[in-house]
């Protein structure tokens, strides 16, 4: 599949941290990770990423972005990319939180396709949520439910679980795979087709709830304790809510993320 740019404002945003990341996050905190007695000391993390993922909708191509990361966390709180996690008493290993995520990468522009003209802007907003993790010596399993604030009001449930494996004592190797459940309002919002937005060769459609996947490996390399490279590939695959909707061409968005983060 041929690698090409959208030339979408929508994504260079900081929003596509996220996206740049996927289910990073879990794993990069356990890198470069202070002493026990450090356990609760602030943390910093600043770095850049570039990402490349094949968009759903018909006509846009692949987003290339180049964007600034960074990174906190101490006791209370974890802060990474355009998600803050509020932490709540563990039971043992799992681990609890209250989640806001701000999604700016979600939606598109009528300006983004020339099939998607006529269409009112679909965008992302604030999402607010639960989520917790497992952590087993098998592997680590998570669990997330987010509710946007605006913008359809959706839901999103997703299970997803990795594990590591350490290659030598600076590479590690991190397979990945998640399931997400998007409720009709979600799907209807970012993929449904009003009836002011009908067009002769785009057809009305009313979104409905489906499940989505994905996976993926990731490699990181730490050449210092406060210095680390990731590279990571990964795909999604959509569900019938999704691709069935006449503004998707396809049912898998494949992805390449590459990236560098300094802790201090």
């Amino acid at each position: 599949m041929p690698w090409s740019n959208a030339g979408s404002n929508r994504a260079i945003t900081v929003a596509l941290i996220a996206m740049v990341l996927g289910p990073m996050p879990t794993h990069a905190a356990e890198i470069g990770d202070p002493e026990p007695t450090q356990e609760y000391a602030s943390q910093w993390g600043v770095g850049a990423g570039v990402g490349i993922k094949r968009s759903p909708y018909r006509g846009i191509g692949n987003e290339t972005n180049a964007i600034p990361l960074l990174s906190f966390q101490n006791r209370y709180v974890r802060f990474f990319g355009t998600t803050l996690d509020a932490k709540l008493p563990s039971a043992g290993p799992i681990d609890f939180s209250v989640r806001a995520r701000y999604g700016l990468g979600d939606g598109y522009k009528s300006s983004d396709a020339s099939y998607l003209s006529g269409m009112e802007e679909r965008k992302g907003g604030l999402s607010l949520g639960l989520a917790t993790t497992w952590h087993t010596d098998l592997a680590n399993v998570s669990l997330e439910w987010m509710r946007a604030t605006s913008n359809g009001k959706g839901n999103r449930i997703k299970l997803a679980v990795e594990r590591s494996f350490d290659v030598s004592n600076s590479i590690t190797v991190t397979p990945y795979a998640g399931i997400e459940r998007a409720d009709r309002k979600d799907v209807d919002y970012y993929f449904g087709v009003t009836n002011s937005e009908i067009r002769a060769n785009r057809p009305g459609y009313e979104g409905r709830a489906t499940t989505n996947v994905e996976g993926g490996i990731r490699l990181d390399y730490a050449f210092t304790k406060q210095q680390n490279l990731f590279f990571d590939v990964g795909v999604q695959h959509w569900g019938a809510g999704v691709t069935d909707s006449p503004l998707v061409d396809r049912s898998t968005s494949p992805s390449l993320r590459i990236g560098y983060l300094y802790r201090f």
